[in-house]
C-alpha cells in the first residue's frame, strides 16, 4: 500500500496515476478545456468549472477516485511552467510535480529547473509536438544533464495529439533513443507509449534500453494487449496514467486495467508498484 504519512491514507486498492494535468483555468490551453468538456465525466467537469484542476476540489476528486498519488503535469504553453510546484505543496504528498521549460525562450531554464528540484519537483516534462522542439534538440541537453545528476525522470510526449498546431514528426521514439544513448543514467518515460503510430517502436525501445519506461495514458485498457502482446517482457518499466481530465474517470480506467488477462502481480506493478519504486514512495 502507499503510505502517505501526511494524512495517513490507506487504500484497499492502490492507484498511482503517472499522467494527470493540473492548473487553474487561466493556465490551461483552451483546446485542452474543450477536449475535456467533450470526453470527461460530470465530476471532472465540476472540478474544472470551479477553478480548473487546482486546489481542494482537485484533491477531493482524487480521493473520490481512489487515487493515492498522481504525477502533476503542466497544462499550458508558457516557456516556464512551474505552477505544479504550488499545487503539490498544498496536496499533502498526493501530487508529484513535474515542471516544463522551453530553453529557447527562457535562458535561465537550467538554473530554474535546479531551483525547482530544490522546491520539490519530481521530474521534467518535454512536449515536442506542441513546442516543435524535438527530444534530441541540443538546447534541452543541459536540462537533461540536471535531471540525470539529480536522478529524477524526464517524461517525453511520444504519441499522437489532436490539438491544433501539434506536429507529430517531433514525437518519433528514435529521438528519445538518441537521448537515452547520450544520457545513459537518465530515466526517460515515453508518455502515451507511442499511441497512434509508434506503439511497436516504444515497446522495442523500452525492451532494449534499460533506462526507458513506457507510460500508458491515453490508451484504452482493452487495447493494451493488442498493442503490446509481449508487455510482460517490460512489465517492470510500465506505468499507469490517465491523461486526466481528457479521459474517463481514473477509477474506471484502473478497474478496466485490472480486468485485463494479466497476472495480478503484473497488474499491481503497473498500477502502482513500479511508480512507487521509481519515485521512492513509502509503501506499507
Amino acid at each position: 500500500m502507499i503510505d502517505q504519512s501526511n494524512d495517513n491514507v490507506r487504500c484497499q486498492t492502490v492507484i498511482v496515476d503517472c499522467h494527470l494535468h493540473v492548473g487553474t483555468r487561466e493556465q490551461w490551453i483552451p483546446e485542452g478545456l474543450a477536449l475535456a468538456a467533450d470526453v470527461a465525466d460530470p465530476e471532472t467537469l465540476e472540478v474544472l468549472e470551479r477553478n480548473g484542476s487546482a486546489g481542494p476540489s482537485m484533491l477531493d476528486y482524487l480521493r473520490a477516485q481512489e487515487v493515492d498519488v498522481a504525477v502533476a503535469i503542466p497544462c499550458g504553453r508558457e516557456s516556464v511552467q512551474e505552477y505544479t510546484l504550488d499545487e503539490a505543496e498544498r496536496s499533502g504528498g498526493r501530487l508529484l510535480p513535474f515542471v516544463q521549460y522551453d530553453p529557447r525562450a527562457e535562458p535561465t531554464a537550467c538554473r530554474r529547473f535546479a531551483d525547482a528540484i530544490d522546491r520539490g519537483a519530481r521530474g521534467l516534462k518535454v512536449h515536442p509536438c506542441s513546442t516543435q522542439l524535438p527530444a534530441n534538440d541540443r538546447s534541452l541537453y543541459p536540462l537533461y544533464a540536471v535531471a540525470e545528476e539529480r536522478r529524477i525522470p524526464v517524461t517525453i510526449h511520444v504519441g499522437s495529439s489532436v490539438f491544433p498546431g501539434a506536429k507529430l514528426r517531433y514525437c518519433d521514439p528514435l529521438l528519445v533513443d538518441e537521448v537515452a544513448c547520450d544520457f545513459p543514467d537518465l530515466t526517460l518515460i515515453c508518455a502515451h507509449a507511442g499511441r497512434g503510430f509508434w506503439t511497436d517502436q516504444v515497446f522495442n525501445l523500452t525492451r532494449m534500453r534499460p533506462t526507458v519506461w513506457m507510460e500508458l495514458s491515453g490508451l484504452p485498457a482493452k487495447r493494451v494487449p493488442q498493442y503490446f502482446p509481449e508487455l510482460d517482457r517490460v512489465a517492470d518499466r510500465v506505468l499507469f496514467g490517465s491523461d486526466w481530465p481528457s479521459s474517463p474517470p481514473i477509477s474506471r480506467l484502473a478497474k478496466e486495467f485490472r480486468a485485463l488477462p494479466y497476472p495480478s502481480s503484473m497488474i499491481e506493478d503497473i498500477l502502482w508498484r513500479n511508480a512507487a519504486r521509481l519515485f521512492s514512495l513509502p509503501t506499507a
